[in-house]
C-alpha cells in the first residue's frame, strides 16, 4: 500500500504543476502539443490528443512535463504566433512561474482542511526534563520551563520548537522560556545527532510517567508491570515526568528499584531489577503518548491553515539557507523512498497526516523550482530577466552550457538523496 500511497501523492503533484504551466500557456495563446503525466515512453492505451495537444501518461511516474511549441532555444523559430518564444517576456515569465506557483496555492487550500479533519498534537511546548550533559542542561533549561519563542519565531507546540532546533545544528540561538511566569532568554547551541544529522537539544517534552509499552523478554514484563501503569515513586523519590523516570533507570546501576505505581486507581509497590541492552540500564518500557486531538471550525481552520504553511515556507527557506551555506547536512535530505516511507505512514496515521504530508511536499516542491538552477523553472525565469535588461535573449551557446551546468547539478542532487534513501532503508539501524 505504501507504493500506492506514494504514486497517489506524486501523482496529483506532478499534476498541479504541470497543469499550472499548461493552463497559463493555453491563456497566453501558446500552442501545447503535449501534456505528460510521468516521463519516458507512453503507456500504451493511455494517450489521446484533442484539438493541439497530445494527452498522455507515461512509464514514469517521478515527473512529467508540457511540450510548447518553440519552446527549446535549439528550435529554429518560425516567427508563428503561437510559438513560445514568439511571447512577450512578461508572458513567458507567468508561464515559466505558474507550475510552481500552482503548487504553492495547493498547499493554502490543503493546510486548512487539516485542521477541519482534525490534528493530534503533543500540546504545550512545556519542558518535561532535560537530559545531563546535553546543549539544553548547559544552556540552563529546566523541567517546567514552557518555550515561548525561539530566534523570534512564537512557539505554540512542542512540534515546531523540535523543528527549529533540528535546523539548526551548531549554531547558537536564543529561546524565550516562561519559568515560575517570569521571562527569560536562553542561548541554545543545537548539538549534532550524527545519525540523522540535525539539530539535538535534549529537551524532552512534558510526558507523564505512564507506561504505553512493554518490551518482551525485559524485567517490566517479567515483574507484572502493565500499560497505563503510572510510576508514582521510585526508591521513595516522587516521579513526575516520564525523563524522570527514565533517568532514575539509566542511573540505577543495574540494582533492584522500588516503584511505586497507580493501576486502575490502586497503588501498588513492585520491586524490579534494570539489565543493561544496548550500552544503558534498561527495564523494558516507552512512555504512552497522550496526543491532544483538535477539530477547528471553518473560518478559524483557514485562518490556522495559513499561518501553518507561512510557517512551513519560513521553516523551508531556513532548511534551504543552511543547506547552501553548507551549516545543514546534505544527508537530511530525501528522495522518492524517503517520500514513499513518509506517504505510507502518514497515511497510516490518517487522512489529516496524510493531506499534510502533501501539503508540505507540494510547498517545497514550488519552492524548489523557483530557485534560480537551469533546468528549473527559476532557471528560466533568471534567464527571462537576464533578457529584460539586455533587452535580447542570452546566445544558445550560453543557454546550452547553461542547461548542461543546471543538469549536472540537478543529476548530482538526485544521486545524492538516492544514496541517502538507500542508507535509511538498508543500513539505519
Amino acid at each position: 500500500m505504501t507504493l500506492v500511497y506514494f504514486l497517489i501523492v506524486i501523482g496529483i503533484l506532478v499534476f498541479v504543476h504541470e497543469f499550472g504551466h499548461f493552463i497559463m500557456a493555453k491563456r497566453a495563446g501558446v500552442r501545447v502539443e503535449k501534456f505528460s503525466l510521468g516521463m519516458g515512453p507512453t503507456i500504451p492505451g493511455l494517450s489521446f490528443k484533442k484539438g493541439d495537444t497530445e494527452y498522455v501518461i507515461s512509464a514514469l511516474p517521478l515527473g512529467g512535463y508540457v511540450k510548447m511549441a518553440g519552446e527549446n532555444p535549439d528550435e529554429e523559430p518560425t516567427g508563428a504566433a503561437d510559438e513560445f518564444q514568439s511571447k512577450t517576456i512578461w508572458q513567458r515569465a507567468k508561464i515559466a512561474a505558474a507550475g510552481s506557483l500552482t503548487n504553492i496555492v495547493l498547499a493554502f487550500l490543503l493546510m486548512p482542511i487539516v485542521f477541519m479533519v482534525g490534528t493530534y498534537t503533543l500540546g504545550s511546548p512545556r519542558v518535561g526534563g532535560v537530559v545531563k550533559g546535553s546543549a539544553a542542561e548547559q544552556a540552563g533549561f529546566l523541567a517546567g520551563d514552557t518555550i515561548e519563542q525561539i530566534s523570534g519565531k512564537v512557539i505554540t507546540e512542542w512540534e515546531k520548537a523540535e523543528m527549529l532546533i533540528a535546523v539548526n545544528p551548531n549554531t547558537t540561538i536564543p529561546v524565550v522560556i516562561d519559568r515560575n511566569g517570569g521571562k527569560k532568554t536562553l542561548m541554545l547551541t543545537p548539538q549534532l545527532d550524527a545519525e540523522h544529522n540535525i539539530g539535538t537539544s535534549g529537551l524532552y517534552p512534558s510526558l507523564s510517567a505512564e507506561l504505553g509499552r512493554l518490551r518482551p523478554g525485559l524485567p517490566a514484563e517479567k515483574a507484572g508491570l502493565k500499560i497505563h501503569d503510572k510510576i508514582l515513586a521510585v526508591d521513595g523519590r516522587t516521579v513526575y515526568f516520564w525523563n524522570q523516570f527514565s533517568t532514575m533507570v539509566k542511573e540505577s546501576g543495574g540494582k533492584k528499584l522500588s516503584l511505586q505505581i497507580e493501576r486502575e486507581g490502586k497503588r501498588l509497590t513492585m520491586a524490579i531489577t534494570p539489565v543493561m541492552d544496548g550500552g544503558r540500564y534498561v527495564i523494558g518500557v516507552e512512555p504512552f503518548v497522550r496526543l491532544v486531538f483538535k477539530k477547528y471550525g471553518f473560518l478559524e481552520s483557514v485562518r490556522m491553515g495559513f499561518t501553518r504553511t507561512l510557517e512551513t515556507a519560513d521553516l523551508t527557506y531556513i532548511t534551504l539557507k543552511k543547506l547552501l551555506s553548507f551549516s545543514l547536512s546534505i544527508k537530511t535530505l530525501g528522495g522518492p523512498v524517503m517520500i514513499a516511507q513518509m506517504s505510507g505512514q502518514a497515511a497510516a496515521a490518517g487522512l489529516s497526516a496524510f493531506i499534510a504530508l502533501m501539503a508540505t511536499i507540494s510547498l517545497s516542491l514550488g519552492m524548489l523550482n523557483l530557485l534560480p538552477i537551469p533546468v528549473l523553472d527559476g532557471g528560466l525565469l533568471l534567464f527571462l530577466a537576464i533578457e529584460a535588461v539586455r533587452r535580447k535573449p542570452l546566445s544558445q551557446k550560453v543557454m546550452e552550457v547553461s542547461q548542461s551546468i543546471g543538469a549536472a547539478l540537478l543529476i548530482t542532487l538526485i544521486a545524492v538523496v538516492s544514496y541517502n534513501d538507500v542508507v535509511r532503508l538498508f543500513f539505519s539501524k
